[in-house]
């Protein structure tokens, strides 16, 4: 740690908020505080907003060289912690599960387990084998939590399908009135024996009355 700033670490974790389009983007996040303030008073951040702070900092920048002592007190600890997550190849991540707790997806993860995936398709021997009370009642709700999730994209897919048929059917709908007015007007054009109507040619009757009044 810097020597310019003396911070205490209590854990680094990464979230997972969910996008307005449904998707979910990884947020690595740190909790820390000055020393023997853990019970009272503690800053969550995201590292990557701690992270941008300037090297060039003037010495009359004080707010400027706190930020980049905090970064430089926090950067060792969250690199050692980086460096030991695994993330999941695919799946979905024990940490974006609100099924589990943190306790027990690091236990999950120790015997191999680092989605929920993992879970849902590991046999029961392998789930009875994890140190954790009710591991096969962790591994229906993960089956519950796929199944569920699988629905309710779906249902989206099927409602995002249903509006765009809709927005073609109303397309269609105004081409269809573009079309019979053009047929109207193109009728009024025609004699009753479909000849085309001579154009009138002159002011018409109306203009000729007014303008010989």
């Amino acid at each position: 740690m810097s020597a310019k700033i003396n911070i205490r670490i209590i854990k680094f974790w990464t979230a997972y908020p969910k996008r307005p389009d449904g998707t979910i983007q990884p947020v690595d996040m740190v909790e820390y505080c000055a020393p023997g303030m853990a019970q009272r008073a503690t800053v969550v951040a995201r590292v990557s907003e701690l992270s941008r702070v300037r090297a060039d900092v003037s010495s009359e920048d004080i707010a400027g060289q706190m930020a980049r002592d905090r970064w430089e007190a926090i950067k060792t600890a969250y690199e050692r912690w980086k460096s030991g997550q695994e993330m999941p190849t695919t799946g979905t991540p024990l940490a974006a599960w609100p099924g589990i707790t943190p306790e027990q997806a690091e236990v999950l993860r120790n015997f191999g387990l680092k989605s929920v995936e993992d879970i849902a398709q590991s046999a029961d021997s392998v789930v009875d084998r994890v140190p954790l009370p009710g591991s096969r009642m962790i591994k229906e709700n993960a089956v519950r939590f796929l199944a569920a999730r699988d629905q309710s994209a779906m249902a989206a897919e099927m409602a995002k399908r249903d509006a765009e048929v809709e927005d073609l059917r109303s397309q269609l709908e105004e081409m269809r009135q573009i079309v019979l007015a053009q047929s109207a007007k193109d009728a009024d054009d025609l004699e009753p024996d479909g000849s085309e109507r001579p154009k009138r040619r002159g002011r018409p009757p109306k203009a000729e009355t007014e303008a010989a009044a």
